[in-house]
Parts: structure tokens; C-alpha cells; sequence
């Protein structure tokens, strides 16, 4: 039921479907074969991953994991879209926080279409299919498939020229941002300046005192200059993958990569929002951390304090 040879083979053949046909009904093919293409990375790992853990007390569980109870009466159950999404996050390093919106909005997308009276899929390719196809890319790029030959040639090829387009436009807009705030950082008085500096350097001072706290304080802050007036500015980071733990040292080691999903400039008033704005304004997306941590300090409170050898 949650076979990842299966799941690749059913969306090649929804794809196919779509390849074949006109319109809004290429695009509901597209968007069915999407969702076997997102449940495949978790069958890989282990089909227990796509089993509802609530279904029939357990069953569905016992059912991916290949001994089947059959004490109740009905089929096993799936996880919804929306959790496979979320298990996705931590699955593929690139199935960021944008990746999984794009996800959810296209699965919105086809549940509209499949369970209400609107037609959603008249809507012009260019509104869905850059989606679509960065989503798809990323799955596939995990999966060592190549998109081309799985989904098709001419919709990936014409999803990333759409992908291209909005890129394009995007960076148009963040260079536009980055003007005006440069604009209005020029205009700005001596006396506003330093009072702008003043307020900034309180704000400055708690991100540098979180960055300290591990131990990455120089790593994290030389990001943290603005594009537009080049003063320090806040930025907001996220943990989105861990390595396994080694020993290195005698410490116990592990490497935590981090985002800066937003930027905020106190001073010239820049406002990035998402990471493809961090990445159209020229800024590093991605730091990693390295953590360590004792042995002593890992295993000091279950060491049990020894008697009568004094």
C-alpha cells in the first residue's frame, strides 16, 4: 500500500496523463500525480511514516510495518497531505519552509477543484506551475530522479522558464526595495542617523547575546549587515537540519545548519521576508553551527556518587 516503487510509478503515470491532455485537466492530472510524488521520499525511508497512527487503534501502524493485525474491519490509513508536507521539512534539507507553502497551496489548489462548486484551474499556468515545478524539482533532486523524464520534458521545461521569469521579477523588486531604502538612508540627518544607530544597537545587542550563547557570535553577525545602508541588522534564523552526533575530541560533536528566513534593518527600514528575498538582495542563506558538548557534561547528572572509598 506504501510502496516507494509504486508511489514513483503511479505519478510517472498521472504525469503521463497530464502530458496528454488540455488545460485545467492537464493541470488536475499534474496536481494527482504531485501527491504520489510527495508520499515517495517517506515510503523510502519506511512506510510506517505514511501510516495513520490513530486508525484502528494502531493497525494501520502494524500494517506498514508488515504484520497486519486485522482485528478491525476496514482498509489501513494514510497520513494527510498536509502532515506529509511537514514530514517532508525534515526529510530533504532543500524542502525549506517556501517549498512546503508551494506544497500546501497546490494541494489547496486541487482540493478546491475536487470538492467544491469553483473551478480553480482555469487560472493561468503562471500562477501555479513555477510552484509546481519547484516543488517537483526538489523532491526529485532527493530522489536522484531526474524531473525531466518523470513529470516531462515540455512541462518542466516550460515551468522552469516560468521559475526563471518570476526570479527575475523578484530580484527586479528587491533591487528596487534596496534603492529606496538607500534613498532614504541618504536623506536621513546626522541626528537621525545616530538616533537610528542608537535604537538599532539595543536590538543588535540580544541577537549578538543569542548568537553567543552558541558560540557562533561572529559567524552569525557578519551576515547581519543590511544591503542598502551596510549598518547591523536583525535577521531571523532557522534550525532546519541536524546531523548525527560523532565524537570528536573527547567532546561529543554535531553540525546544526541554519536559514535567515528574514531581514529587518532598524536603520534604512529594509524589509526581506522570505529567504528568496534574502537570496535576491545578494546575502547568504545558510550558515551551519558546530555544537560540542562534553562527554563529563553530557553524562554528569546520571553518574551516581560513590561510597566508602575514601
Amino acid at each position: 500500500m506504501w510502496d516507494y516503487d509504486a508511489f514513483i510509478g503511479k505519478a510517472q503515470l498521472y504525469f503521463s496523463r497530464a502530458q496528454n491532455s488540455a488545460d485545467d485537466e492537464s493541470t488536475l492530472w499534474l496536481l494527482l500525480g504531485l501527491e504520489f510524488l510527495l508520499r515517495a521520499p517517506l515510503a523510502k525511508i519506511h512506510p510506517t511514516l505514511l501510516a495513520d497512527p490513530q486508525a484502528g487503534g494502531g493497525e494501520s501502524i502494524m500494517q506498514a510495518a508488515g504484520y497486519p493485525m486485522k482485528v478491525n474491519s476496514g482498509s489501513p490509513k494514510s497520513i494527510a497531505t498536509h502532515t506529509v508536507i511537514a514530514r517532508l521539512g525534515a526529510v530533504i534539507p532543500d524542502f525549506n519552509k517556501d517549498r512546503q507553502s508551494e506544497a500546501t497551496a497546490l494541494a489547496g489548489l486541487r482540493n478546491e477543484e475536487l470538492h467544491s462548486s469553483e473551478s480553480p484551474l482555469i487560472a493561468e499556468q503562471e500562477h501555479w506551475l513555477p510552484h509546481f515545478t519547484r516543488v517537483a524539482d526538489c523532491v526529485c533532486s532527493h530522489l536522484d530522479l531526474d524531473s525531466l523524464h518523470l513529470v516531462g520534458a515540455e512541462i518542466i521545461t516550460h515551468g522552469r522558464s516560468l521559475v526563471d521569469a518570476a526570479d527575475r521579477k523578484l530580484d527586479h523588486l528587491v533591487s528596487e526595495r534596496i534603492k529606496e531604502a538607500k534613498a532614504f538612508f541618504s536623506k536621513l540627518t546626522a541626528q537621525e542617523v545616530s538616533a537610528r544607530r542608537s535604537a538599532n544597537a539595543q536590538s543588535v545587542v540580544k541577537v549578538a547575546s543569542w548568537k553567543e550563547r552558541v558560540e557562533s557570535a561572529v559567524a552569525f553577525l557578519n551576515l547581519l549587515v543590511c544591503p542598502a545602508c551596510e549598518e547591523p541588522a536583525e535577521v531571523k534564523l532557522e534550525a532546519v537540519r541536524t546531523t548525527n552526533e560523532r565524537l570528536e575530541d573527547d567532546a561529543i560533536t554535531r553540525d546544526v545548519v541554519y536559514i535567515v528566513r528574514e531581514l529587518n534593518c532598524q536603520v534604512c527600514g529594509l524589509e526581506l521576508a522570505n529567504t528568496a528575498e534574502i537570496r535576491s538582495a545578494g546575502l547568504k542563506q545558510q550558515y551551519i553551527h558546530h555544537e560540542k558538548e562534553s562527554i563529563e557534561d553530557r553524562y554528569a547528572s546520571t553518574l551516581e556518587p560513590e561510597y566508602g572509598n575514601d
